[in-house]
């Protein structure tokens, strides 16, 4: 045999040795909300063996409660909610964007709508002017961009939604793509 086939088979019986347990491994009992029991070794450790340290109880905490869902069909109370700083700024922002867009000037629209964005994310309407800002800049392809962006933001908002399905609408004909422009004029109707 050779050094190494010596060496490994060393390294293998001291692991298998050495990493064998002295004492069978005991598992607590089902957690029926009592302490498991140990069970004493069916046979005794050798007088060579170390002390053990000594075993550790498992204590049981008390977890705080969680609230009660209502049964189903039964709406749930919920506080009224205060819109956030950020959305009412952002949403003056949009209002602003709003002006100058319709006084003719896409680019100071598109600095409070953008403004808007960075202010909240969350903001579809700011998405929306976006997406009339760059249509006016006839960047159709970009435009399209963020009206995708609005209409995931502005499921709740049927109105600002139906606009954002005819302008997606426009923006697939303008770009030669007559099915998906039909498509997205059919989800505007059924918003009616």
């Amino acid at each position: 045999m050779g050094r190494m086939s010596v060496l490994w088979m060393c390294v293998g019986l001291a692991i298998f040795w050495g990493c064998t347990p002295k004492r069978p491994v005991v598992l607590p009992g089902p957690w029926a909300g009592s302490t498991p029991t140990v069970q004493a070794p069916s046979t005794p450790a050798p007088a060579s063996s170390t002390p053990s340290a000594p075993s550790a109880s498992i204590k049981e905490k008390t977890l705080p409660e969680t609230p009660q869902v209502p049964p189903s069909g039964t709406p749930a109370a919920k506080p009224p909610k205060e819109p956030s700083p950020q959305y009412l700024a952002s949403v003056q922002l949009v209002h602003e964007g709003d002006r100058a867009l319709a006084k003719g000037d896409p680019d100071g629209a598109l600095g409070f709508y953008e403004q808007a964005v960075q202010v909240d994310a969350y903001n579809g309407s700011a998405f929306l002017g976006l997406a009339k800002v760059w249509l006016q800049k006839n960047a159709p392809k970009r435009s399209l961009e963020f009206a995708k962006k609005a209409e995931i933001l502005l499921t709740n908002q049927p109105k600002e939604l139906r606009e954002t399905y005819l302008l997606q609408s426009f923006l697939y004909e303008m770009l030669n793509e007559p099915e998906l422009a039909k498509t997205y004029k059919q989800k505007a109707q059924r918003l009616l």
